[in-house]
């Protein structure tokens, strides 16, 4: 199976949301978008899932379970182990959920668990085989999830919504040919036998390309290339395997390497196009990547400060890239450039899409979620104004500090999306300093982590000023 499907961890200094900033405004993707979990069976309180779907979920052949995404949470996965007559007993209770659509997904192989095993280690295979999971959205987040913006969005704006879904491994202790599928379930095969290969084929990898507005098929070049981590940050990318489509748009990877790839498509007079990152076990199993390139768009700019002057070496990236009857478009790192002496930019490979343009130098801000444009865009210009400095040090005298501690801020009178907020750890001079925050006023406390409510320290309000530090002191408990 896919041992993990993720992004590389990348710091979006820019960004300013409502629930995972941290000190300079980081956000990032990770590994399944993690928030919560844990082992066994014990029942799980209905947290407002399609009605009938606690009794699939709740299964005594429950090992582990866990929910995301990040941004709201609500999509729950319970990992289960058993045989055909536990499967068939919960797949009779699946057929029973009032959802209109429900999907059951077969795999080669044996399932492993993420909860149980969340870094792939070799010691801990064993113990994280499972033969199925069960997938299942609280409707409301999975709507929610659906009006983020892409590059923040867990679910493809045009994805089949799909509340309920089992996967099932069938190299295990399930006897896929003994299981007997009620009505009203849409199967989907992913066997091995079922695309025309065999266990001999190892990891098989699929798709075709079309353009994405003449829907016709595209001469194109594949590229897996390997994703190894730096010391000194950043990432490196080696390519492994290199493969063209046919006549008709196809291309067929075999015996995929077990790396962590990015899988990475061209083609002449196209963008650049990432559509997927995959890691995977032994297991022989397949996958499909059907996938459309767009042209590229012209844009251009410069960025300025509130008087109007132009700004020298700010970072410039395009985000959230929205193809029309396509969705999210991920490019490398052609997404990002620098503006020259006279604050102007420009790039060449973005796709034809909507977008958001966002912006960073330090010592200015600019604030909310960015620019949205329709690329191509010619003659942007990008106003910054001089940001804010808060420096905040926690008096200890009246307690004793004991391992980490936060400090959170958040604008005066909540935080709304687009706002400026969140936490970070103090130093061991017990002080943190936030930088590049929006002018106005901001409510700050700081409290232990782990700690309770009663030793969270008196609310603060200060008036952060463009281009000016302030200090405070917090009193803790």
């Amino acid at each position: 199976m896919v041992l993990a499907c993720q992004r590389p961890l990348r710091f979006n200094y820019w960004f300013f949301a409502t629930v995972v900033i941290a000190i300079t405004g980081v956000s990032s993707s990770t590994a399944w978008g993690l928030i919560t979990g844990g082992e066994g069976n014990d029942p799980i309180v209905d947290p407002g899932w399609p009605k009938d779907a606690a009794a699939v979920f709740n299964t005594k052949s429950r090992v582990a379970y866990w929910e995301g995404p990040p941004f709201g949470g609500g999509q729950s996965h319970a990992e289960c182990r058993g045989d055909t007559e536990a499967f068939q007993k919960v797949l009779d209770d699946f057929a029973k959920i009032d959802t209109p659509f429900k999907r059951v997904v077969l795999h080669d192989g044996i399932g492993r668990s993420f909860w149980l095993n969340p870094n792939g280690e070799k010691d801990k295979i064993e113990k994280a085989k499972i033969d199925w999971i069960f997938m299942v959205w609280q409707p409301e987040s999975r709507k929610r999830q659906r009006q983020l913006p892409v590059g923040m969005s867990s679910v493809g704006k045009r994805d089949p919504v799909v509340l309920a879904q089992l996967d099932v491994y069938v190299g295990g202790s399930i006897r896929w040919a003994n299981v007997k599928v009620p009505e009203g379930i849409d199967v989907i095969d992913k066997r091995l036998e079922s695309h025309g290969f065999t266990a001999e084929d190892g990891v098989v990898l699929e798709g075709k390309v079309v353009d994405a507005v003449t829907r016709e098929s595209l001469k194109a070049t594949l590229e897996l290339q390997k994703i190894e981590p730096q010391k000194e940050g950043g990432y490196l990318y080696t390519k492994l395997v290199e493969v063209t489509t046919d006549a008709e748009g196809r291309w067929v990877v075999k015996n995929a390497p077990q790396e962590w790839c990015r899988l990475v498509l061209s083609a002449d007079g196209y963008a650049v196009r990432i559509i997927g990152y995959v890691k995977y076990d032994n297991e022989p199993q397949w996958s499909e990547h059907n996938s459309e390139l767009s042209k590229p768009g012209p844009i251009s700019g410069r960025v300025v400060d509130s008087q109007g002057r132009p700004l020298a070496d700010a970072d410039v990236r395009i985000d959230n890239i929205d193809v029309k009857n396509v969705g999210g478009y991920e490019i490398p790192d052609e997404s990002i450039t620098k503006t020259d002496d006279e604050g102007r930019f420009s790039f060449a490979s973005i796709p034809i899409s909507s977008a958001t343009v966002r912006v960073y130098k330090p010592g200015y801000v600019r604030p909310g979620l960015g620019l949205m444009i329709e690329i191509p865009a010619k003659e942007l210009e990008l106003e910054m104004q001089a940001a804010a400095k808060l420096k905040v040090s926690i008096d200890f005298s009246t307690a004793k500090r004991d391992g980490q501690y936060l400090v959170h801020i958040e604008p005066d009178g909540g935080q709304k999306i687009g706002s400026w907020g969140g936490s970070g750890q103090i130093d061991d001079k017990n002080v943190i300093t936030f930088e590049n925050i929006p002018e106005g006023k901001y409510v700050i406390y700081g409290r232990p982590n782990p700690g309770s409510n009663d030793q969270k320290t008196d609310s603060k309000t200060v008036d952060l000023k463009g281009g000016k530090t302030a200090e405070v002191t917090l009193n803790a408990r």
